[in-house]
C-alpha cells in the first residue's frame, strides 16, 4: 500500500511538473490542450494503484476530476492556476484543495457546538460503519453517515493545518449547507464548493457566455445550469465508478444530478411566479426543511443504495 502511494505521489508530482513547463513554452488555446491530453489519461489511472475505496474515491475527486478540470481551464489561461507566479505554487494548487490566500478580515464561524459534534461523528463514523450487524439496514444507515460525515472530517480538520501556512488558504468543501433555502444556494453556494468553483470555470461561464446572445441572459442562465450538473452527475459517475471496482455504470448517480437541474430550474420559474402574483414568500425555516430533506432523500436513492448494491456485488466498499 504504501510502496504505490509514493508511486503515485511521484508519478502526480511529475505529470504537473510537465504541465507547469507546457505552460510556460505552449501558447494558451488548443495547442497547450493537446500537448496535456496524456496527462489527462495518467491522471484516470491514478486511482487504480489504490486498494482502499476511500483512496481510489479520494483520487479519483482530487485528482482525476478537480486537477483534471484545472489543467483544462489553464489551457486557456482561466482558473486557479493562471495566478501561481512559480513551480511550487503552480504544484500545491494543482494538486490539493488551496487556492492562493487573499487578505481579508478571519470570519467568525457560529454554532460551534453543531460543527464539533459533526466532526468529532464524521471521525467515528468509518469505525462504526465496520461493524457486523445481523440487519444489513443499520449498517447501510452508518455506511451513508460514513461517507457524507468523512468527508465533511477531512476538509474541515484540514484547516487547521492550512491556516499555518501563510500563502495559501483551503478551498471549504461546505459552507453549513444545513442552512440551503433553495437548491440554487444549496448547489451554488453552499455544498461541495470546489467543484461548483472548478465547474462554474469550465461549464457554467462558457456555456452562459456562448448562448447569451442567441437565448437571451435568462435561457442561457438556465441552459448553463442545467448543463453544468449535468456534467457533475457525469463527473461523480466516474469517481464511483473507481469507488466499485470498475463495475459498469447504472447511471443513477448521473440522473439524480439531472434531477437536481431540472429541479433548480422549476424552482426558480416558481419563486418568479410566486414574485408576480404578489404571494407570500415561504418561511426560510420551512425552505430550509424542504430543500435538505429532497437532497437528502433522492441521494439516498440515487447514491447510497447503486453504492451499496455494487458493494453487495462482489466489491468491498467497507
Amino acid at each position: 500500500m504504501e510502496d504505490k502511494f509514493i508511486k503515485a505521489a511521484i508519478l502526480l508530482a511529475a505529470s504537473l511538473s510537465y504541465c507547469h513547463f507546457i505552460g510556460t513554452k505552449i501558447p494558451k488555446g488548443l495547442s497547450r490542450l493537446i500537448f496535456l491530453l496524456p496527462i489527462f489519461y495518467i491522471f484516470s489511472s491514478l486511482p487504480w494503484y489504490f486498494s482502499s475505496v476511500y483512496f481510489r474515491g479520494l483520487s479519483a475527486f482530487f485528482v482525476t476530476w478537480i486537477t483534471s478540470f484545472k489543467l483544462l481551464t489553464f489551457s486557456f489561461d482561466r482558473g486557479p492556476l493562471v495566478t501561481c507566479k512559480n513551480y511550487v505554487d503552480f504544484i500545491i494548487v494543482a494538486a490539493f484543495p488551496l487556492k492562493i490566500k487573499e487578505q481579508q478580515p478571519p470570519q467568525p464561524y457560529p454554532y460551534p457546538t453543531f460543527e464539533n459534534l459533526l466532526k468529532f461523528l464524521g471521525l467515528i463514523s468509518p469505525f462504526l460503519v465496520t461493524n457486523e450487524f445481523q440487519s444489513p439496514k443499520p449498517k447501510l444507515l452508518l455506511y451513508a453517515i460514513s461517507i457524507l460525515l468523512g468527508v465533511y472530517m477531512i476538509f474541515t480538520r484540514g484547516a487547521t493545518l492550512v491556516q499555518v501556512m501563510t500563502r495559501f488558504e483551503l478551498v471549504h468543501f461546505s459552507n453549513r449547507p444545513y442552512f440551503a433555502t433553495s437548491l440554487k444556494d444549496f448547489w451554488g453556494r453552499r455544498w461541495n464548493r470546489m467543484s461548483s468553483n472548478i465547474l462554474r470555470e469550465t461549464i457554467y461561464d462558457p456555456t452562459r457566455e456562448s448562448l447569451g446572445r442567441v437565448l437571451g441572459c435568462g435561457p442561457a442562465k438556465t441552459v448553463a445550469k442545467v448543463s453544468t450538473l449535468v456534467v457533475s452527475g457525469a463527473m461523480h459517475e466516474v469517481v464511483f465508478y473507481y469507488m466499485t471496482c470498475g463495475m459498469r455504470p447504472s447511471w443513477e448517480v448521473t440522473w439524480y444530478f439531472v434531477l437536481q437541474g431540472f429541479c433548480m430550474a422549476f424552482e426558480a420559474g416558481l419563486k418568479q411566479w410566486v414574485q408576480a402574483s404578489g404571494l407570500k414568500p415561504v418561511s426560510p425555516w420551512v425552505s430550509r426543511f424542504i430543500t435538505v430533506g429532497f437532497v437528502m432523500v433522492t441521494a439516498y436513492w440515487l447514491i447510497v443504495l447503486p453504492v451499496w448494491r455494487s458493494s453487495r456485488s462482489g466489491c468491498h466498499l467497507i
